[in-house]
């Protein structure tokens, strides 16, 4: 299919690579198909856009939040894994929502309210988590990196 974004020109994406989110997501319910891109396609990066098919000009970066915070605890009850179709072994990614300012030092990730793709059928969902645990807005860089003022090249 094809995908018009506003960002990344034409995309030619097949069906199997856009994920279905059917509640969308919060304040956004009515995107309920998304695809996943590079962040840059020629640098190794831990983030990725999450581009939507419907959108041309909404698109998402997002992390794996287990990058930086390696102990993030995600209970799935059982509800909530049928709500993305999950079995026992089933495959699943989690990942969350960046923030990322004009200063990008101080770019930041929504820890309460992660996306849990199901890998084997394409089905996701953003849950917001309950506990009182993380913060909205997790700095991605250690304080240190985000005092320093950053010097252009």
């Amino acid at each position: 299919m094809k995908l018009e974004t506003t960002r990344f020109g034409t995309l030619e994406v097949e069906e199997k690579q856009v994920i279905q989110f059917p509640d969308g997501l919060y304040g956004f319910e009515k995107e309920t198909r998304f695809t996943f891109l590079p962040f840059n396609p020629n640098v190794e990066s831990p983030m990725e856009w999450m581009q939507s098919a419907l959108s041309p000009h909404l698109a998402f970066v997002i992390t794996d939040p287990y990058l930086y915070v390696p102990d993030y605890k995600l209970k799935l009850l059982e509800e909530d894994r049928k709500k993305v179709g999950l079995g026992q072994g089933d495959t699943f990614i989690t990942r969350s929502i960046v923030t990322i300012p004009e200063n990008y030092t101080e770019m930041t990730t929504n820890l309460v309210a992660p996306l849990v793709i199901n890998l084997n059928n394409g089905v996701a969902k953003q849950f917001v988590l309950t506990s009182m645990e993380y913060d909205t807005r997790h700095y991605l860089l250690p304080e240190e990196m985000r005092t320093t003022t950053a010097t252009p090249h």
